[in-house]
């Protein structure tokens, strides 16, 4: 709609730094040497890649359940303590934005379309160029990620038809 080449959402960036950050304090190690993504749509759907996740380059067996508590009890927490989130979004939105701006190269992993649908996937930017870099998936985070696709599809369907827009050239 917006008529730009790139847009991005925020998408699972704030769940896998969360992610990240969590596994960090179960590791007992800087949050430097996590890596690990959560994909697909923010909240009840997100697919966490335990598969592919390490510390410190090691594959490691991830506390999945208490993860998953933790991830979805820090909304509530935080808009109990604060009411909203103040630097999450806005750290995401900027990380993502030195990268596609080419300042500085890594992955993240925003909404971008996947199929028919926006979903988070992890991408990987290189002087401000992007590459998608999906990690191998087990058959469950596979199924996870095609119903979050589904989810989104079928929210898609029920939203209302926009109205046509003019553009007018610069």
């Amino acid at each position: 709609m917006s008529g730009c080449a790139r847009v991005f959402g925020i998408g699972s960036n704030l769940d896998s730094a969360r992610y990240r950050l969590l596994l960090a304090r179960y590791a007992q190690v800087s949050p430097d040497l996590v890596r690990g993504h959560v994909i697909g749509e923010h909240g009840d759907r997100a697919v966490i890649c335990v598969s592919t996740t390490t510390v410190d380059r090691r594959p490691v067996a991830v506390p999945v359940r208490a993860v998953v508590a933790d991830l979805q009890r820090r909304p509530a927490l935080i808009r109990t303590a604060i009411g909203r989130t103040r630097c999450g979004p806005a750290g995401a939105v900027l990380s993502t934005l030195r990268m596609a701006l080419g300042l500085a190269d890594g992955i993240e992993e925003p909404s971008v379309p996947y199929g028919d649908v926006w979903l988070g996937i992890p991408m990987r930017f290189t002087g401000g160029k992007t590459v998608p870099c999906l990690p191998p998936l087990t058959r469950s985070e596979r199924l996870r990620l095609d119903s979050a696709a589904s989810s989104l599809r079928d929210a898609y369907t029920r939203l209302p038809a926009l109205p046509p827009t003019e553009r007018t050239a610069p």
